[in-house]
């Protein structure tokens, strides 16, 4: 090379996203640039090469010097860290939501017997009442909708939470209904379902609904009104993206609480040990214990793990092959799913190792890791049947629970003491279908 020659180097697309975010937060800061001012990005880069499942987690963006969340076992008391004002925590509430889809009241947060005056007794045990206790993310107004982004640069995985759409890479499909417009809120079931003889409920004090196949697990659901469904996978990769966050680790239950994983029993007239409903009622928005007999509690809402298996729509293993599908409508075929590119083969199971994080959420890719290492989190599967996610986990998996749990080694006929279903629901509210416009990175699209 001669002397006096120009050498450029280009930097990586790690380094440019970074440099552009600290260049953004200062233009906002002085008012020039409009589109990222009020925008926040919380986030994680995870290490695949680190087994270690704190340590392969790195906060990105807003997060960098958070203080991550977790239970503190010794006092009792969740710390939320620097966790408890950003958005998607702080604009949560516990809430008793009518069949209709009304929010009816909210609940005390810290004692859901009452209403949110923490005076009036409430609905949430009352299973006269029309309606369901539900877990809800509000996103109206300027409160933000939470929009999330997968990727994977090298040998890194990324999620990342806006409260906008930051640029066309964050998605809201955790929103979208059956209709294909976008909810402004999202309703996640308080309490695991139950069976009041009509509906799948949402109801403390009762005992879980089990041994149903996915269609009756349904058919359940939408006895309740047009919006009520069972779990999607849309709905339960994005609660758990952030709780990874807030967490910045891989062992969820070591953060927020083992939840219910042992007790079984082989005795149907003591529901095989599963936990009732609504045991945590007198807890806040998070809370968990180091034992494995109770239950865990996140964004106000038990068993996210442990105690029963939860069908979940939208994720399929079909002849070894992970399907998915992000937005209803959902079928239970698999029919114009998408195919992941992920495939195993046989049927067996173990702990995740390895995953794969993008478009259709973050699965797993490879067994061969522990409860202290990788995820920390079980994988069970069968490539001669088509199957249906179950998620969390049951009281009989042991370490094996977990947020990133999976089961898809039951088909959809398959009923079990194990398995059953919770109510989710779709709300409805005004000019939800008038297009939406957002400028990003100098480029106005429609979404």
């Amino acid at each position: 090379m001669a002397s006096g020659d120009l050498i450029v180097k280009v930097a990586d697309k790690e380094t440019l996203d970074r440099t552009l975010a600290n260049t953004n937060a200062i233009l906002a800061a002085v008012g020039e640039n409009e589109r990222v001012k009020g925008i926040k990005r919380y986030g994680i880069k995870i290490n695949k090469g680190d087994s270690n499942p704190a340590t392969r987690c790195t906060y990105l963006f807003d997060a960098v010097g958070m203080t991550p969340a977790s239970m503190n076992y010794t006092t009792g008391v969740f710390d939320f860290g620097d966790w408890a004002d950003v958005f998607f925590v702080k604009n949560n509430y516990p809430a008793m939501v009518k069949y209709d889809g009304t929010e009816d009241y909210k609940l005390d947060p810290n004692d859901h017997t009452k209403k949110a005056d923490g005076v009036t007794g409430s609905d949430v045990a009352n299973t006269a009442y029309g309606g369901n206790a539900m877990s809800v993310f509000d996103g109206s107004g300027d409160k933000g909708k939470i929009w999330l982004s997968q990727y994977e640069i090298g040998n890194y995985e990324y999620m990342v939470i806006s409260n906008a759409q930051y640029d066309e890479s964050f998605n809201d499909d955790a929103y979208v209904r059956e209709d294909g417009s976008h909810a402004e809120k999202l309703y996640y079931p308080m309490f695991g379902g139950s069976f009041d003889g009509t509906r799948l409920r949402s109801v403390a004090g009762q005992t879980l609904m089990y041994n149903t196949s996915t269609q009756t697990e349904m058919t359940r659901a939408a006895a309740n009104g047009a919006g009520w469904s069972i779990a999607t996978w849309s709905k339960r990769n994005l609660l758990n993206c952030m709780l990874k966050i807030m967490a910045k680790t891989e062992d969820t239950q070591a953060a927020f609480g083992q939840g219910q994983t042992s007790g079984y029993v082989n005795d149907a007239a003591q529901n095989y040990g599963h936990v009732p409903t609504g045991t945590l009622t007198d807890k806040g928005q998070f809370f968990g214990y180091k034992d494995a007999a109770h239950e865990v509690k996140v964004f106000f809402i038990e068993k996210w793990w442990g105690n029963r298996h939860d069908r979940t729509l939208g994720l399929v293993m079909k002849k070894g092959r992970i399907l998915a599908k992000m937005m209803p409508p959902y079928n239970l075929t698999g029919d114009d799913y998408i195919d992941t590119g992920i495939t195993f083969a046989g049927s067996e199971g173990g702990y995740q190792k390895t995953t794969k994080s993008g478009r259709f959420g973050r699965l797993p890719v490879e067994i061969g890791g522990s409860s202290s290492t990788y995820i920390t989190d079980g994988l069970w599967f069968n490539d001669s049947a088509t199957t249906i996610a179950l998620f969390g986990g049951n009281c009989n998996n042991g370490s094996n629970c977990g947020a990133a749990y999976l089961n898809l080694n039951n088909s959809a006929a398959n009923a079990n003491w194990n398995i059953g279903a919770s109510n989710f629901f779709s709300n409805r509210s005004v000019n939800q279908m008038q297009p939406i416009f957002h400028a990003t990175r100098r480029k106005l699209f429609r979404i």
